[in-house]
Parts: structure tokens; C-alpha cells; sequence
């Protein structure tokens, strides 16, 4: 019986060594073990001594087998019911006590329901007062049916359609909030930060863009501004003839006349010929959509290749101007297939664009979601620099 027995004791010692559990004797001290494990809360010191060891977080959580895992935040948005515990999903992502920030990454493959998902944020968003944002580069039509239901604006960004976001446009914007929090600030040339935000999109669509034509399309485009009355002092923004409101902005064509005059950027004005005279037209104008809807969808799924990439670049250039405009308020940008920008495929510029959004929208009082297939999307561009 006792060589049962101690076969059996080398036995379960054998087996806690496999879970990196290493006992030892308590030779005269067996009933100071036994109490030790009981729920009296007497531990003898000695004992403990011995039996303290490191153990990572996942071996402590075993110990603890009434852990419930769950999210539930007081005004938060219902995502669904957690499937390993039958609880309510209910996430405030704009909760700084419980999160950092508010971004999002969501991940899944084809079929896996990121659409749904984006869409069931978004509408939860939009019902909550926060303004929405949707950059939608494949699908598009997903989203709208819910758009147009809940009186949102679906804007739809492709060769030879009627809508419009003027990309030279600079948009006013209501700074009185970023005022009263901080005071008297040094005042930034709106000319300057626009042109600085034009370059990174010439880039995309050329980007083999050298430092001389660079240096044209800064001049070229300074030189369009001032045609429209705008210089670098932000007063001369200002419409005389309708207070509060911005003058009439250039548009690509005004720019496309500028560089033919110049006749030493045949790169440039081949490029930009799709736009003016070629199937790309259409970008050709100001402006012709709601910039103020709570809820905006931007549709660029029609466009292909090197456009694809410029028309994500005009889409979130205006949401991001938009969601800078005051910081007190809350809102949401959500970058659908984010590997457009971010992707092995892609352009730095715009993947450096996309990174600015997602460390620094906290700052303005929002969230940027993105949605990929593969979290290998994230770390496909110079060895994951940007993931």
C-alpha cells in the first residue's frame, strides 16, 4: 500500500512539472501545510516562503474561475451578445476611463460581417449625435440603402459622375471652440497647410515626382491662389460680398492652365489632362455636395488603379478637414479596406496620411475605425512601418 502510494505521489509530481508546478515535502510541518490550504486565512510564513514563485497573467487567471468576460458600458452601443457567455456586447468607445482612445481596428475574412459591423457602428453613432464619416474603396453600394434611409448624404466619388469634392478647395471652418480652450494662438497660413496637404496628392498620382517638378507645382499652385484674391494671410480668405463666407476656391483647371503656361512640366500637365479634358472630368468643379451632414458616405469603389488611391486621398482630406474643425465635438471616421492606403501596393505619402489620422484624431475629439482582411495588410509597406 505505501509503494502504491508513493508511486502515485512521483506520479502527480511528474504531472505538475508538465504545468510548471514544482512541489516539495513538508517533512514535520504537515499540519501547518494542511491548514495553509484551507479556508482560514492562516498561512504560515515559512510555508509561504516556499511556495512563492513568478507566474505569467495567464497561469494567474487560472486561478480564478468565476471570471466573467464581458463589456458592458453604461451608454454605450449594443454590438451583440458574446457567444462565450451569453452576455451583452455594449462598448462606449469614447469612454476615456475605460479606453485610451476610441480607434478601432476591425479584422475578418470575406463573408465575416465587417460591413454589417461598420454600418451597425456608424448608425449607432449617427443616433448618438455623433458625426459619421464612411470611405467606402470597395462596395460601395453596401452602404447605401442605410445612408439614404436615415437622411444621410452618399457621395459618389467616379469618372463621368455629377458629384463633386473640390480637392483645391480650403473650407471654412468654426475654430471658436479651439479658441476659447486656447486662447490667443499662433495664427497658421490656411494656404500653407492646404498646399502641404496638395503635394502629398500629386504624389499619388505621380510618384515619381521629382524635387524640380516639385518645386513648379509649389509655385504654380501659390500662383493659382493669389488669381482668386487668396494669399497667405488668412483674411484674404474672406468673401467681401458674402460676410462669413470663404471666395470662390480654384479648381484643377484653373491649376492645369497655370503649368501649360509654365511649358516645362509636360509630367504634370499629362496628368492632369485626365482631369480636365480626359474621363475624370468630373473632378473638374467646385464642390456640390452637403459638407454638414451628420452622416456621409463617400463612395470610391469605381474608382481603378493609380485614381483609386487619389480619390481615397480627396475623401479623406475632407473628413479630416471637417473633423478638425471643432474638438469638442464628437466624431467618426471609418476607413473601410484600409490596405488601399496602408497596403503593399500603396504610396508612403498617403500611408503616412492615414497613420496622422489614427495617432492624433483623440486630439480632436474622434475615432478612426479601419477594416482589412488580414492584419498582415498592416505591415505590408516598408516593413511595417506604418502598421
Amino acid at each position: 500500500m505505501l509503494k502504491e502510494l508513493q508511486e502515485k505521489k512521483e506520479a502527480m509530481e511528474q504531472y505538475l512539472k508538465t504545468r510548471e508546478i514544482y512541489v516539495g515535502n513538508c517533512n514535520y510541518e504537515q499540519k501547518k501545510a494542511l491548514t495553509s490550504y484551507m479556508p482560514l486565512c492562516k498561512l504560515d510564513k515559512k510555508i509561504w516562503q516556499r511556495s512563492k514563485r513568478n507566474v505569467l497573467s495567464e497561469g494567474l487567471a487560472s486561478f480564478y474561475p468565476f471570471t466573467s468576460y464581458e463589456m458592458s458600458d453604461e451608454d454605450g452601443i449594443f454590438l451583440g451578445i458574446n457567444e462565450m457567455n451569453n452576455s451583452l456586447c455594449i462598448a462606449d468607445f469614447f469612454n476615456t476611463k475605460n479606453y485610451k482612445n476610441a480607434n478601432i481596428a476591425i479584422m475578418g475574412t470575406t463573408g465575416a460581417g465587417k460591413t454589417y459591423l461598420i454600418q451597425l457602428l456608424a448608425t449607432r453613432f449617427r443616433k448618438k449625435k455623433i458625426q459619421t464619416f464612411i470611405i467606402a474603396p470597395d462596395k460601395g453600394h453596401e452602404f447605401q440603402r442605410t445612408c439614404d434611409n436615415i437622411g444621410g448624404e452618399f457621395i459618389s466619388i467616379s469618372p463621368g459622375g455629377s458629384q463633386c469634392i473640390n480637392v483645391l478647395e480650403i473650407r471654412k471652418k468654426d475654430d471658436s471652440a479651439n479658441r476659447l480652450l486656447d486662447g490667443t494662438a499662433v495664427v497658421q497660413s490656411e494656404l500653407a497647410l492646404k498646399i502641404q496637404n496638395l503635394h502629398i496628392f500629386f504624389h499619388l498620382l505621380i510618384p515619381q515626382l521629382t524635387p524640380e517638378e516639385d518645386q513648379i507645382l509649389d509655385e504654380a499652385l501659390i500662383v493659382t491662389y493669389n488669381k482668386k484674391g487668396i494669399t497667405h494671410d488668412n483674411a484674404s480668405l474672406n468673401d467681401p460680398n458674402k460676410p462669413g463666407c470663404y471666395k470662390e476656391m480654384p479648381i484643377i483647371g484653373d491649376l492645369y492652365d497655370e503649368l501649360v503656361k509654365r511649358g516645362d512640366c509636360r509630367h504634370l500637365v499629362g496628368m492632369l489632362n485626365r482631369f480636365v479634358n480626359g474621363s475624370v472630368s468630373s473632378l473638374n468643379q467646385q464642390t456640390n455636395v452637403d459638407t454638414e451632414n451628420m452622416y456621409t458616405v463617400i463612395d470610391i469603389s469605381t474608382l481603378t488603379g493609380d485614381l483609386l488611391t487619389a480619390g481615397m486621398f480627396i475623401a479623406l482630406d475632407f473628413v479630416y478637414s471637417k473633423a478638425k474643425e471643432n474638438r469638442t465635438k464628437k466624431k467618426a471616421i471609418i476607413i473601410d479596406e484600409i490596405w488601399e492606403l496602408i497596403g503593399s501596393k500603396s504610396n508612403t505619402k498617403a500611408a503616412e496620411y492615414a497613420l496622422e489620422i489614427f495617432k492624433i484624431i483623440r486630439g480632436y475629439g474622434g475615432s478612426a475605425i479601419c477594416a482589412t482582411q488580414d492584419l498582415n495588410d498592416f505591415f505590408a509597406l516598408e516593413d511595417g512601418k506604418y502598421g
